[in-house]
């Protein structure tokens, strides 16, 4: 049976790294990541459109490795998803289901927040598209780069919709045994699938960033 306890290391790696490994995460940088805002900022952007940032392309590049890594986390959740179907079979075999069920009741929320933190971190690769957006011009390597990136977003798609299927089914098993969990429990169930389909929208969101991107570079 699943235990919380990798149920909790899954959510650890699923967090944005802290201040020590946030520069390792970003990799590189256009300039204007570096300014919240200052006088010059449109007059910056106006200059950008004429001559790119030479951190663009390293910067799309490093997009497509964050999205992959998020590919990654999520075939995590989708295993975490499915093991929990097998530990709901056992849990039912029960006499008494009580003590498998919190068990798996507190897995249900921690894949939750696993899934809450794509979404979160699949927004903020959506900001730094847009801002890469900002400073696209015409160039056949950066085309090359946002190419790359449309690809790991496509297979973030096909990971999202197997992880939806697994939770519908995991939610489904959940809801055959009606004498066995009560209304906390399922309340889990459906918190989970929620986050699961909540993940759609900034999926959609980091793949109409990248698409721009790609249209520019070609123009």
């Amino acid at each position: 049976m699943a235990t919380l306890r990798c149920a909790l290391a899954l959510a650890a790696c699923l967090a944005l790294p802290g201040p020590a490994l946030a520069a390792s995460w970003v990799g590189a940088r256009l300039w204007q990541e570096g300014f919240f805002w200052d006088a010059l900022l449109h007059a910056r952007d106006r200059a950008a459109r004429q001559q790119a940032d030479p951190q663009l392309i390293p910067m799309v590049k490093t997009l497509a490795a964050q999205v992959a890594q998020q590919v990654a986390n999520m075939q995590q959740i989708d295993a975490y998803v499915k093991g929990q179907q097998d530990s709901l079979r056992f849990a039912f075999a029960q006499e008494d289901p009580a003590p498998s069920l919190l068990v798996i009741r507190n897995n249900f929320e921690t894949l939750a927040k696993g899934s809450v933190q794509i979404q979160h971190n699949l927004y903020y690769l959506t900001s730094r598209a847009r801002m890469a957006i900002t400073q696209a011009l015409p160039d056949p390597e950066l085309t090359a780069a946002a190419t790359q990136l449309i690809g790991q977003i496509q297979a973030l798609q096909l990971g999202l919709n197997q992880l939806y299927l697994d939770t519908s089914a995991t939610r489904q098993l959940a809801r055959s045994e009606p004498w066995a969990t009560d209304e906390f429990f399922r309340y889990g169930t459906e918190q989970l699938m929620r986050s699961v389909v909540q993940v759609q929208d900034s999926v959609f969101a980091v793949y109409n960033a990248s698409y721009e991107l790609h249209v520019r570079s070609r123009q």
